[in-house]
């Protein structure tokens, strides 16, 4: 429970720390027990938690990242000294502290992120408190910075969002913010300041207060974070940034990580369930300002860069007996937690309560990665594998060789994504490459998998019935490279300026059509200066034609745009889809009629509408892919398509597979069998439950597929399994339920 406080009184030190959580740290490591000693000694090798470390303070806090360095050194070496008792690094964090209280004499002339390093420093400042040596005049020249100069900006914010709709900004803004005046209220002892933080994490109108940064809760234990369509590193660091303020809280007497039945909790285990890919519910998500957001964010799928889960796992599962079973492994991949950007984290170090519910390592080393498959492309070879062995590994290392017996040598090797899959581009076209895949954990490697084969081509020449051109005098455009492999793709410079306006101005690869027809592709790569990518409709090759288009760009290059011009010269209006999308992305164009349809997909089977428009065409119309280069384009930009299609024929769904049966291969493996479809689908996708009622997905298969092994299971008794065959007309049916009640025999359908 937490520490009993009275109604205007304060625990010191009482930030992220208790003294009884220092004093555990300091027993723990001195007596070099597991997982302490493993965490701090990840902690001492931090760059920023040297005696040696010098800041580099500004009047008005220009630059925040380095503020938050200097503040996060400032905490490491602070929390250095009180484990190891050397009094340099207490000496180092002092020498930082007193640097800025004599520095700064301005507000922060930077965005309202500032509300990060001001949370930090405060948070710094708690345990530097009780260096005796910090002198009191020091120490209160600190807190006069931090309440004349920090806490205004922070307070404007959280009132006012710089006049902007209170939904404007997104989740981590707030938080920010908030934990900026929760701390301060703490080091500064103003009950008044805490409390502030206290109500608008509970009510606040911003998306920081837990109800709109968790807009939507599920059936089962999971809460949608407000960022998650944006993409996942925004969702990790504003999550962390509130777990945070709920310790600071907790430490206070203040119990927020049980508020709203544990909602807090909710979302964690929501975006650790998705970051070990596993599928997760989600809502269309849109603000004041129409940034919508129709599906979750594939950017940063898989990243494990997120060191705030050490401190929810402890205070949820540890301490309070709650279940959170993706929490719980998503801490375990990263024991021993290390440092983070905008959150401190070492976790493993500070936060850990129990050796036995912490141990380190975790896992034997993990299972073989299954299901390896090799795409050839223009340039590239795609591969991807199932990501049941995931549940166990930290990273992947890809092997490649010219020969199937080798020798292999390594591609690319990470300890901080469990993403399955990776595309190599250092090829030389026309060249049989082989692969193998091992998966990693902190007790070693995996046996590589069977290796798969691809050639990726350099491409051709267009087929016949494309035509390349520059529309409105864009630009010699000249370097189409078509090939049809498994996948139609096809590679086009990018000219012109624009595609938009009263007249186009860019590159245009098409085929001419009659009547009702559908194109799709998946969007891959842009180079260069390529300011907008996609497709196109228009009634004739002439720059200021009838015309519709859904392209991607601008803002950063991640603006779904459906286009359209209605009259021949006349202005294009434009419908907005997603404001965070990432290549690869799948767009879709489609006519019945006179009505234009824009949509956009993650995966290429489930659309989302970017725009519709009723436009008076000619019945006879040219449909194809387009990219144009913006006004400080060069001759290196070009984009790349794949999965490219024209048809009069919209796709139906693929038959359902049938005969799904499940059987145990031993204690944490299971094989599934199924009947192939007659109709050869795009790819199979895999979903478990362990009730019977809520599933989610653990494997998205290659069409080649006729069975799958989900290997390093920590599943109860009873799993049932589904599955369901897609293409780009959508998804089948599902399957028959086959359950295990036992990982030793096969078990009846039910």
């Amino acid at each position: 429970m937490p520490a009993a406080v009275a109604a205007q009184s304060f625990v010191h030190p009482g930030g992220l720390h208790t003294k009884a959580d220092l004093d555990r740290m300091k027993a723990k490591v001195m007596g070099n027990q597991h997982p302490w000693i493993d965490g701090w000694n990840k902690f001492i090798a931090d760059p920023k938690a040297r005696n040696t470390y010098k800041a580099g303070p500004g009047a008005n806090m220009p630059s925040r990242q380095r503020a938050q360095d200097d503040a996060t050194a400032m905490y490491y070496n602070a929390l250095r000294w009180y484990i190891s008792g050397d009094e340099s690094y207490a000496e180092c964090a002092v020498r930082i502290a007193n640097g800025w209280s004599s520095t700064v004499n301005k507000a922060p002339a930077n965005d309202y992120l500032t509300g990060i390093p001001v949370g930090s420093f405060a948070l710094a400042a708690e345990v530097l408190r009780v260096y005796p040596r910090w002198s009191e005049s020091d120490f209160s020249k600190f807190k006069a910075m931090l309440l004349e100069q920090w806490y205004p900006k922070c307070n404007d914010f959280l009132t006012n969002h710089g006049g902007s709709p209170d939904s404007h900004y997104w989740a981590n803004w707030d938080a920010c913010n908030m934990l900026g005046v929760l701390a301060m209220g703490v080091l500064c002892d103003d009950r008044a300041k805490f409390d502030q933080a206290v109500e608008y994490f509970k009510y606040g109108k911003g998306m920081g207060s837990i109800r709109n940064a968790t807009p939507f809760r599920y059936p089962g234990g999971l809460a949608q974070w407000q960022e998650s369509g944006r993409d996942q590193a925004h969702t990790m660091g504003g999550m962390g940034l509130l777990a945070e303020f709920c310790q600071v809280a907790w430490n206070q007497g203040v119990d927020l990580f049980a508020y709203d039945e544990s909602r807090l909790l909710a979302a964690a285990e929501y975006a650790a369930q998705y970051t070990l890919w596993r599928s997760v519910p989600y809502t269309f998500y849109t603000n004041a300002d129409h940034a919508k957001q129709p599906y979750i964010s594939e950017n940063y799928h898989g990243r494990l860069d997120a060191s705030h889960f050490e401190l929810l796992y402890n205070h949820y599962v540890v301490g309070r007996g709650l279940k959170a079973p993706h929490v719980k492994r998503l801490a375990e991949l990263r024991r021993p937690e290390p440092g983070e950007a905008d959150v401190f984290g070492y976790g493993t170090l500070t936060f850990t309560l129990d050796a036995t519910a912490s141990p380190y390592p975790v896992f034997p080393a993990p299972p073989v990665p299954q299901d390896l498959v090799a795409t050839a492309g223009l340039g590239r070879v795609e591969l991807r594998w199932s990501p049941s062995g995931a549940y166990s590994a930290h990273g992947y290392e890809v092997f490649r060789a010219t020969a199937r017996t080798g020798p292999y040598t390594s591609l690319y090797s990470t300890n901080r994504w469990t993403t399955p899959c990776y595309t190599d581009t250092k090829v030389e076209n026309g060249t049989a490459y082989f692969y193998k895949v091992a998966a990693l954990n902190n007790s070693g490697t995996s046996a590589p998998s069977a290796p798969v084969s691809a050639s990726p081509v350099a491409g051709g020449a267009l087929p016949p019935q494309l035509v390349s051109i520059d529309i409105g005098g864009a630009g010699a455009g000249a370097g189409d490279l078509y090939a049809e492999l498994a996948n139609p793709s096809l590679l086009i410079p990018a000219t012109g300026a624009d595609i938009g306006g009263k007249q186009d101005n860019c590159h245009c690869v098409y085929q001419s059509v009659s009547g009702d027809f559908t194109i799709g592709a998946r969007l891959i790569e842009r180079n260069g200066s390529v300011n907008k990518m996609g497709l196109l409709m228009r009634e004739s090759p002439e720059a200021d034609a009838k015309m519709v288009c859904v392209t991607l760009g601008e803002i950063g290059g991640r603006q779904a745009r459906f286009g359209s011009r209605l009259s021949t010269g006349g202005a294009t209006s434009t419908q907005s889809g997603s404001d965070y999308t990432w290549l690869p992305v799948w767009f879709q164009l489609s006519r019945q009629g006179d009505v234009f349809t824009g949509s956009q997909s993650s995966d290429g089977v489930t659309w989302f509408p970017v725009g519709t428009s009723t436009v008076a065409m000619a019945k006879a119309y040219l449909i194809g892919v387009v990219a144009a280069v913006g006004k400080s384009g060069g001759p290196a930009s070009w984009a790349a398509f794949d999965h490219l299609s024209i048809s009069a024929v919209a796709p139906n769904p693929p038959e359902c597979p049938s005969g799904l049966a499940a059987a145990s291969v031993d204690k944490s493996c299971v094989r599934l069998t199924w009947k192939y479809p007659t109709i050869k689908p795009t790819g199979f996708k895999i979903e478990a439950s362990s009730d019977g009622q809520l599933y989610y997905e653990i494997a998205d298969l290659s069409a080649a597929a006729t069975s799958f092994v989900n290997t390093g299971l920590s599943e109860p008794a009873g799993t049932s399994y589904r599955m369901r065959a897609y293409n780009p007309g959508g998804y089948s049916g599902y399957s028959n339920f086959p359950a295990l009640d036992a990982l030793s025999a096969p078990q009846p359908v039910r």
